[in-house]
């Protein structure tokens, strides 16, 4: 095992660990993001960073040598990947394109032996296609389901090119040894979630129509036929299905409160309830990898707790790891429950990831290798789950990651999450927390309304009240931050991404003396362009929810625009953009800055044209690090 690390170790040219943390520590993306066991457990699977690109690497675990390292060249990258059975691997292809940071995926799949031998492209538009004259599919392919039970076929969906998001979609099988494709089914409409049997079949589904009404469908002989109101199974959301087809899992909003998971018996036609949580969503779940049932459920808070649902063989090994790593987020690889080695990867507050190969005749674990061996969890900072109580009443929760040495009382970072609706800040290793707590400053992290995780009332009430509600959470929950004795009483700096962007604005602007310094990223600060020109504005299904949450008319949105507001202003800023953006086009950015300066308000700026929506580029992000760093402390003074 331990030549194992080291190959993949000599491979990285990993760096030792170091007493001081420099900024690309943060920024430098996961070296491994996943190794996987083969189903007959001869060989490891793993991708590997080389150069300007990177290789999957099939490691023979009798001798610990590399059998096969598939890539594709220079800015081309393996992108997903999975064992197909034994002997053949199934991966992804994305590209690093000249003016953009992100990788692009053109939905092209690929399938190959570990001897090297017949590899083929089974989806994608430059493959040659041996069954048709037309060449390659005019199509991006998203790998659905592995069929398990068949090894010789892959369930794919293909997405047309030119058209919207909302036009019908069409499922294959597709022969992961020959190309053959056979059609399965096409979906009643394009933004729809569809539940398969372990045949790949589609069995019942739930999406959006193009004016936005939520659909539900079954599918029998052939045909979709939708579900009506008065049907048992109207109002869930559809999970998974159980391997024999007899179960299926179900959730949906228990009394516009939290959301509860449900079962249906397509024998006894019954719906049983399972779990809820009376104040947090379900996170997770965790599935028997034999017949794919529900053995437990995640629910987090201050870590993971989990909840097993029955005393099944699987559920007992996740039982016993949750056990030895109390709190952690354990996730586990395997083929079957019966499986004597299993991949387990471990997720902490402290650390991004670590592999382990549990052995169950031993009831052992061995340390395989981490997603960023660089980083040690002594070094990092705990994040702590906290509340407190919102100027009407309301209970607010977020994360608190205080420095572990320093001068106390602590400078404040509020670090406001993106969405707004349905996300929200997890207690999971966070990058830019630790980055910030790391240099001396706690760091307040608020699931504020409509945030996701705790309920349909708590998210949807914020809906239309992006500029009051949600804003008015933030400042509470920063005046309660300041308030507490590690904490300085003054010293604070708002900042955040996308939405958080927004807030850093416009937090500043409604409580003009509270925060000392504010560092807008990728925000929407020209609400009347912003909501004609992000890609989601595109007349699609999706347009139709974004206007239930923002507004749909030019007044509600000049009323939430932090421009309408900037005479306001007294709050030193450094602006954030990336050209590359469409979620929220730099032009908001752009905008702002136009404003500032014809009212000679003086900022910073930090402006990358090949960026997106984030700044993904490792040089860039230790650039934003530090002159986020060098920005606040200027403004931190005492």
């Amino acid at each position: 095992m331990k030549k194992l690390i080291l190959s993949l170790a000599l491979l990285l040219g990993l760096p030792a660990a170091a007493q001081v943390l420099p900024l690309d520590y943060f920024a430098t993306p996961a070296q491994f993001s996943s190794i996987k066991l083969s189903p007959g457990g001869d060989y490891f699977a793993a991708t590997v960073p080389k150069d300007d690109t990177n290789v999957l690497v099939v490691i023979n675990r009798s001798n610990n040598k590399r059998l096969i390292a598939y890539g594709f060249g220079q800015d081309e990258y393996v992108g997903d990947f999975y064992w197909a059975n034994n002997e053949r691997l199934i991966y992804t292809r994305v590209y690093q394109t000249q003016g953009y940071e992100r990788k692009a995926y053109k939905g092209e799949i690929y399938a190959a032996n570990i001897d090297g031998s017949k590899r083929e492209q089974l989806f994608g538009y430059s493959k040659k296609d041996k069954f048709s004259s037309r060449g390659g599919d005019k199509a991006h392919g998203y790998i659905v389901s592995m069929l398990p039970g068949d090894d010789e076929h892959i369930l794919v969906r293909a997405s047309k090119w030119n058209t919207d998001r909302d036009a019908p979609d069409m499922l294959y099988r597709v022969n992961i040894y020959n190309q053959r494709k056979t059609r399965i089914a096409q979906t009643p409409v394009g933004n729809i979630s569809v539940v398969t049997n372990s045949d790949g079949i589609p069995v019942i589904a739930k999406g959006k129509d193009r004016d936005g009404k939520t659909k539900r469908f079954t599918f029998a002989d052939g045909q979709w036929q939708e579900i009506g109101k008065d049907d048992p199974l109207y109002g869930y959301s559809y999970l998974s299905l159980s391997q024999d087809g007899r179960l299926l899992y179900l959730s949906k909003s228990v009394n516009d409160g939290t959301t509860g998971l449900f079962q249906y018996d397509f024998v006894s036609r019954k719906i049983t309830p399972l779990f809820q949580h009376p104040e947090f969503d379900i996170n997770g779940y965790v599935r028997d990898p034999d017949s794919d049932r529900i053995v437990a459920v995640e629910v987090m808070h201050q870590g993971m707790e989990y909840h097993y649902l029955d005393d099944s063989p699987f559920g007992r090994i996740h039982k016993k790891l949750s056990v030895t790593f109390p709190g952690a987020d354990i996730s586990i690889r395997a083929n079957s429950s019966s499986d004597n080695e299993m991949v387990v990867k471990v997720v902490t507050d402290k650390s991004p990831g670590d592999f382990y190969l549990y052995r169950a005749d031993k009831g052992t674990l061995d340390y395989l290798l981490s997603t960023k061996p660089w980083i040690y969890p002594e070094d990092m900072a705990d994040r702590t789950l906290v509340h407190f109580n919102a100027r009407d009443g309301q209970k607010i929760h977020g994360y608190l990651t205080l420095p572990t040495s320093g001068q106390k009382p602590f400078p404040l970072i509020v670090d406001v999450h993106g969405g707004p609706y349905g996300v929200q800040d997890g207690w999971q290793y966070d990058a830019s927390s630790q980055m910030w707590a790391n240099n001396g400053f706690a760091v307040l992290q608020i699931n504020f309304r409509g945030s996701g995780g705790f309920g349909n009332q708590f998210e949807e009430t914020a809906y239309l009240r992006r500029s009051t509600l949600i804003q008015h959470d933030i400042i509470d929950g920063t005046r309660w931050a300041l308030a507490r004795p590690e904490i300085s009483d003054t010293q604070v700096c708002i900042t955040g991404g996308s939405f958080g962007g927004y807030s850093a604005l416009m937090s500043p602007l409604i409580e003009p003396e509270l925060y000392r310094c504010a560092i807008p990223m990728f925000g929407a600060y020209d609400l009347l362009y912003q909501m004609k020109h992000a890609d989601y504005m595109d007349g699609s299904s999706v347009s139709v929810s974004a206007m239930k949450k923002y507004g749909d008319n030019e007044e509600h949105w000049r009323k939430e625009s932090p421009m309408t507001y900037l005479d306001k202003l007294n709050t030193p800023l450094m602006i954030v953009t990336g050209g590359r953006d469409t979620r929220v086009p730099p032009e908001n950015a752009m905008h702002l800055k136009a404003a500032l300066d014809e009212r000679n308000i003086s900022y910073e700026w930090l402006y990358k044209p090949s960026e997106g929506h984030g700044f993904v580029n490792k040089d860039n992000k230790v650039e934003l690090f530090q002159k986020s760093l060098d920005f606040v402390r200027k403004h931190l003074k005492p």
